[in-house]
């Protein structure tokens, strides 16, 4: 009877619930940072004044458009513009405010030609032109809303709103820079207490990597008390790209009083997790949790600390009360079936495994995850399945052909030896893949190659328990049993406890 070896070296893709402490420690997240909305249709618009070349009966029939527009009666300033354009064809104010009542009638096409009209009659006033490109974009007409917005800005080159507009649409073209250099004038042509250009321009720069322009745009907006909770929240993750970690997370702490979102808080746990201090990212979250208990993200997060920290049974609270609020979040279905694997708890691990490995967007990780657990669980067939497909996929995939050599070691071992071996083709330093290629070199009955593989090993981890546990085997298998009882007893003696050690105690008796 074939006697089983334990433990065979299959890993797992993920072995902390956190994904690692490295994602905790970021503070610099500008995921969140999106771009902003563009703008559909015409907003803003300011009104024309009658201009010097209205007089008479033409000036009182602007003003009474007019009036009728500011009064949201649109069909009538509709109808009395178009008559001033009849008498006053060349004032450039009833054109303007033509192209004004039809665009609020959703007559986007007329208001556009009643637009260039204005436009062409007007000097210096690139308003109809910044309108222009506002209508066409609402169209979706996007290259023409630009073309618009430039000629506003050769017109008149102080006109922020031209900038800003052309600057937005720069950015959802994926040109970041020219957005930025639009968005500078903007804010050159504007006083400190327009906000909008410096907002946009200062998170332009973070995600740039440009956090000392932040700082410049930003600190003196930043300190008064009831400043914007977004000009605190951008130079502070600026302080924290300059290594002023104090200083921004003073500013954290000033969002976090207002409680008005999760960021800052998450922002400062993240901090806190930088500085080596999870007790205060704790009790940061656990705060935000008082705040904002509804929300599945801030769940995660928390629940990812806590399972940095080793304590998967809050940790796995924390997920399981996210999935309560969103059942089929993939992220949190991910940390609560490694929670639960880490606890021992298979079957709800296995469970939150099968879903998210039955997802679209499912990945390859996933899948192996499934496997794994399936192994844990006594379906090792489903497991090999599983391997098998992804391989079909990806036959480089040297964490599959690892994972699958170590479950078919015994009752294939030919096949189980080929897989290992391409396996640590791939990824050479990888110790685990030479341990499995070591059993599956001893159950392909060629243990003098099995013996090198662990000599090499111990070699490399001296103070190891495994590699001279499992050299001890192959030396026991070799019918030398002095020297394999001795290695045996060298593996207990440097980790009593390590994972084989009952079994190494069992062969010695």
């Amino acid at each position: 009877m074939k006697r089983r070896f334990p433990g065979y070296g299959t890993i797992l893709m993920v072995l902390v619930v956190t994904g690692g402490h490295p994602s905790l420690a970021r503070t610099f997240e500008l995921e969140d940072l999106v771009a902003p909305r563009m703008i559909t249709g015409p907003a803003d618009m300011t009104p024309p004044d009658a201009g010097p070349g209205l007089q008479g009966a033409d000036r009182q029939a602007f003003l009474g458009a007019m009036q009728s527009f500011l009064a949201d009666d649109f069909t009538a300033s509709e109808r009395q513009a178009r008559a001033l354009t009849q008498t006053a064809g060349d004032a450039p104010e009833g054109w303007y405010l033509l192209g004004m009542s039809l665009a609020n009638l959703d007559r986007r096409e007329e208001a556009v030609e009643a637009m260039d009209r204005a436009a062409a009659l007007y000097r210096r006033n690139a308003a109809p032109l910044v309108v222009k490109g506002d209508l066409l974009l609402s169209l979706d007409r996007h290259d023409e809303a630009g073309k618009a917005w430039e000629q506003a800005i050769r017109v008149d080159p102080t006109n922020h709103d031209a900038h800003e507009r052309l600057a937005a649409l720069l950015e959802s073209r994926g040109d970041r820079a020219g957005a930025l250099e639009h968005y500078e004038r903007a804010i050159a042509e504007t006083d400190v207490d327009h906000l909008a250009p410096r907002l946009q321009a200062a998170r332009l720069h973070l995600l740039m990597k440009e956090p000392a322009r932040v700082e410049t745009l930003l600190e003196d907006i930043a300190n008064p008390e009831d400043a914007p909770s977004r000009v605190l929240d951008y130079l502070a993750r600026a302080k924290v790209g300059l290594g002023k970690t104090d200083e921004g997370a003073a500013l954290f702490d000033r969002l976090i009083a207002r409680a008005e979102s999760t960021r800052p808080f998450l922002a400062r746990a993240r901090l806190a997790v930088a500085d080596q201090d999870p007790a205060k990212a704790d009790a940061t979250l656990s705060e935000a949790r008082q705040h904002f208990p509804d929300d599945p993200a801030l769940l995660l997060e928390h629940g990812r600390l806590l399972g940095a920290m080793g304590r998967y049974d809050r940790a796995l609270a924390a997920f399981d009360e996210g999935l309560a609020l969103a059942p089929g979040n993939p992220a949190l279905l991910r940390a609560a079936s490694l929670a639960a694997s880490r606890l021992g708890h298979l079957a709800p691990a296995l469970e939150h495994a099968r879903i998210i490995a039955e997802l679209p967007d499912a990945t390859t990780e996933d899948r192996i995850r499934l496997a794994s657990l399936l192994e844990r669980t006594g379906d090792p067939a489903k497991a090999v399945s599983i391997y098998r497909k992804i391989l079909e996929e990806d036959a480089r995939n040297w964490l599959v052909l690892n994972n699958l050599a170590s479950l078919l070691a015994e009752d294939a071992p030919e096949e189980a030896l080929a897989l290992s071996e391409r396996a640590v083709a791939l990824a050479p330093d990888v110790p685990t893949l030479q341990d499995t290629l070591g059993l599956a070199q001893l159950h392909a009955g060629q243990t003098d190659r099995a013996a090198r593989t662990f000599e090499t090993l111990r070699d490399r981890e001296p103070s190891a328990a495994l590699p001279a546990y499992r050299l001890g085997v192959v030396r026991l298998a070799q019918g030398m049993p002095e020297e394999g009882r001795s290695l045996l007893q060298e593996a207990l003696m440097l980790e009593p406890d390590f994972t084989y050690a009952g079994d190494a105690r069992a062969r010695l008796q």
